[in-house]
């Protein structure tokens, strides 16, 4: 079996050496400093630099954490790194270096290991369940998606209200593609009742989030449509992010978790539903166990015949 995530850890060192002099130069190292501060001789420092000696793990590790310290009181520097990194990366097209994860590109390395609950502290109980205090593992650690579905479900916003505060700590935030805004703001004038009742629900609850400053509406006017979009933005960024889906549908739950498959590789993408009772539940592909009130049924339909998925891409570039 291809290890997926040795694969994203090599690439990272190979970069990491290929911009190394350029990284240690904006840093305002010089050769001797530097090899003083990571702890390694100054020929080892020159021969990293000139490829003549191939980077260790161990010894990427160690200049993540002095670049995590040096940009710590300097947070300017990051954009300026990430292009350096971005422009030497060895994969063509790779969004791995697009941006520093919260700052820090140790955080980078120890997310791209394969099992979860040794880095984000959740699911060490066999449990379908997502307990409140494991939320912060999944703040801090992934990027998470909410569709349509979840954001009219009745008790959705006092969930998400208790866990506000722990996506700021994180300096993360709820991410909704536009289509998604655009679906509940058309259904306002439903001539169905309950309809309405869940659009209005939706939109108070998005609005109040950006009161909070906890979510970030993606996407163009012409993007395909909400379905297309998440399937395409997923398969796109999972091979360099963790990514979350929370969502009442199951016909998106289970498309979005048939991607977690070995040819696409990357990180395994965590899909959950919320129950007003319990809070969060993981989805599991096929699952027949849970009424989702599929509000976005003729949508996947839709999405379904959509052959070309970089057509749902406009505006996620990035997703950090």
């Amino acid at each position: 079996m291809i290890d997926f995530y040795f694969q994203l850890r090599q690439q990272m060192i190979e970069t990491m050496q290929n911009s190394l002099k350029q990284v240690r130069q904006v840093l305002g190292f010089g050769v001797q400093e530097f090899s003083d501060i990571v702890g390694l001789t100054r020929q080892t420092v020159n021969n990293l630099e000139s490829r003549k000696n191939k980077m260790s793990a161990t010894q990427y590790v160690a200049i993540c954490a002095v670049i995590d310290h040096c940009t710590k009181d300097r947070p300017e520097l990051l954009q300026v790194l990430s292009t350096i990194l971005s422009s030497n990366d060895t994969v063509e097209n790779s969004t791995v270096f697009l941006s520093i994860e919260n700052g820090s590109l140790l955080k980078k390395w120890f997310l791209c290991f394969p099992d979860d609950s040794k880095i984000t502290g959740i699911f060490h109980e066999e449990s379908d369940v997502i307990k409140q205090e494991h939320f912060d593992g999944i703040a801090s650690s992934y990027k998470i998606f909410l569709d349509e579905t979840i954001l009219c479900e009745e008790g959705f916003g006092d969930w998400l209200q208790q866990v506000s505060e722990t996506m700021k700590k994180n300096h993360n935030s709820f991410l909704v593609p536009l289509k998604v805004v655009e679906n509940i703001q058309g259904k306002i004038v439903s001539s169905d009742p309950l309809v309405v009742e869940h659009s209005q629900r939706g939109l108070n609850l998005l609005m109040h989030m950006q009161r909070q400053d906890v979510v970030e509406i993606r996407g163009e006017k012409g993007d395909v449509n909400a379905i297309s979009t998440f399937i395409s933005v997923f398969a796109k960024f999972k091979c360099v992010n963790r990514l979350a889906l929370l969502t009442q549908n199951r016909n998106l739950a289970n498309q979005i978790l048939s991607l977690n498959n070995e040819d696409i590789g990357g990180f395994n993408i965590l899909v959950t539903k919320f129950d007003k009772k319990v809070g969060l539940l993981k989805w599991y592909e096929d699952t027949s166990d849970f009424d989702s009130g599929e509000i976005l049924s003729d949508e996947v339909e839709e999405a379904e015949m959509t052959t070309d998925l970089n057509s749902a891409l406009k505006g996620w570039e990035t997703i950090e």
